[in-house]
């Protein structure tokens, strides 16, 4: 068994360029993108997967067959305050001790592989990230220290890439160009699903 570890999906945004909320877009015929990504961390041995998102998707998640029964979704009522404070609401359902992925609803390439490699550099600084070809990419992993600062904020006018830059970070070089894949809009959807119906 791993060390004690959650799992954090960003997905409060309205997705206005997608024009449909992308943590519910299909990756495959079966499943959605929280749902994919929800299971690459639980086959990697998470049993603590939050998602952190708006009234909307909630509303739509309660009334829609998504089978995302088994994460906890939390819905945040500000998603205009930003990043950050999705992160604090998330922070509240992880134990201080606790290591966390955080991967955003639209890098849904998340593989087995990749957490190993981040896993097991997690050592090396208190905040672990991907990188391809020198280009950091998603998810990252950040430590119990960062989870601990995260859940004593009462200030949430931070921008999270500013404040993830106080603390120690380390690069690891993967062989996967996905992680730095963002699906935005619908040509980029098209693009890496063209079989999905």
């Amino acid at each position: 068994m791993k060390e004690n570890f959650s799992a954090i999906i960003l997905a409060a945004g309205y997705s206005g360029r997608m024009g449909h909320h992308k943590a519910l877009l299909r990756f495959d015929p079966k499943r959605c993108f929280a749902r994919k990504i929800a299971d690459e961390f639980i086959a990697f041995g998470c049993s603590n997967v939050i998602m952190v998102t708006n009234r909307l998707v909630v509303n739509e998640i309660e009334s829609g067959d998504y089978g995302l029964d088994d994460i906890i979704v939390v819905n945040n009522s500000k998603p205009e305050v930003g990043r950050f404070y999705s992160l604090y609401l998330a922070a509240q359902n992880i134990p201080s001790n606790s290591y966390a992925f955080i991967v955003n609803a639209d890098n849904p390439f998340v593989t087995p592989i990749v957490l190993k490699h981040l896993w097991d550099q997690r050592m090396e600084a208190e905040y672990i990230c991907p990188a391809y070809l020198g280009k950091g990419g998603h998810p990252i992993l950040i430590s119990p220290k960062i989870i601990s600062d995260i859940k004593s904020k009462t200030d949430f006018d931070v921008n999270l890439k500013e404040f993830l830059n106080i603390f120690t970070k380390h690069y690891v070089n993967v062989d996967d160009p996905r992680i730095l894949v963002n699906i935005n809009s619908p040509d980029d959807y098209q693009n890496y699903f063209k079989i999905v119906r």
